[in-house]
């Protein structure tokens, strides 16, 4: 096994857990039999009442795996500030490479991010490739769906929050530089909606993210039935709220809004992150009948892309506002 070169200059893998005693150590041996093998990996359990304490110390005390290893447990608080535990944990190490507790690195992952970013000088964050594999209850493989980078992002021919209408955030494959991502604030605490993505889109304007290729991260879920339903352990949030998508628009607005008119090719697509983030949020309000709500939300989006349907969704949300008003 290889250790982090001088370039890359400390790793330490970020690995949250709720209620994952089982499946967590197929994550942790996933990272263990890396070809480049991490500096730290630290495991946030977010208040798990099941056995995970016990298996993941016996697992470190057992395997020996050749990297300095920490475990944490904390009162259940979400994803967001398990990752961000881990992330304030990390001290003296440079990078932070996230992985979600049921989910498998390939054995190259570590190696071929590292060496993208040493080949791009300023990178702030890689990601691999990922591939969702759907498990029956029995663990026999039902399917499995790819995520794969075009040449166009591979390539960084396309960059910034403009590469996130190709394809969305791959958390559990991804490298972020520590200090970004401690410039960026971290992980969103309160949104149960996009705290990944709104994080990702921030980080993306900041500087190269280099993708790579051929080297899938297993993303895996367990269902019940043919509609694909996960079951298993309890994830480390509650179903998310639709009304982060609210917050999400904000958000994203204040951190990124002044970038609108780029100066910096890392800016690409800024516009159309905002537009898409107020637009998805004035169809959620539309959705549930607070059209002049929705109205205002639309108008945002239009302010960032003038000739788009949200220039029309708003004129309908009023039209249905006002056509309320009455009856």
């Amino acid at each position: 096994m290889l250790k982090t070169s001088a370039a890359v200059d400390g790793i330490a893998v970020v690995i949250p857990s709720y209620n994952r005693k089982h499946l967590i150590l197929d994550a942790l041996e996933s990272v263990a039999s890396q070809r480049l093998l991490p500096d730290r990996v630290i495991v946030i359990d977010d208040g798990s009442v099941d056995e995970t304490q016990q298996a993941v110390q016996e697992w470190a005390q057992c395997r020996a795996p050749g990297f300095d290893f920490q475990y944490i447990y904390q009162p259940n608080s979400g994803p967001g500030a398990a990752r961000n535990r881990g992330i304030q944990e990390a001290d003296g190490c440079n990078w932070i490479a996230l992985l979600d507790s049921d989910d498998l690195w390939h054995p190259e992952h570590l190696f071929r991010l590292v060496g993208a970013i040493q080949e791009q000088p300023g990178a702030v964050a890689a990601s691999n490739e990922l591939e969702e594999k759907f498990y029956s209850v029995d663990g026999s493989l039902l399917s499995s769906r790819p995520y794969v980078f075009s040449p166009e992002l591979t390539s960084g021919k396309i960059v910034g929050p403009e590469a996130f209408r190709f394809i969305g955030p791959l958390t559990q494959a991804t490298m972020i530089r520590r200090d970004i991502l401690l410039a960026a604030g971290g992980f969103n605490e309160h949104l149960k909606y996009a705290e990944d993505k709104l994080l990702f889109v921030l980080v993306s304007a900041m500087g190269p993210w280099c993708r790579v290729s051929g080297y899938p991260v297993t993303y895996r879920n367990f269902v019940r039935d043919s509609g694909e339903q996960h079951i298993g352990a309890k994830q480390l949030s509650d179903r998310p709220h639709q009304n982060s998508r609210l917050a999400y628009a904000r958000l994203l607005d204040q951190g990124i809004g002044h970038l609108v008119q780029p100066n910096d090719k890392y800016h690409q697509g800024v516009d159309w992150a905002l537009w898409k983030a107020w637009y998805r949020a004035g169809r959620h309000l539309e959705k549930t009948k607070h059209y002049k709500w929705a109205a205002g939300y639309y108008r945002k989006a239009a302010s960032y892309r003038p000739l788009s349907k949200a220039i029309a969704r708003c004129f309908l949300a009023r039209l249905k506002f006002l056509w309320s008003s009455i009856i």
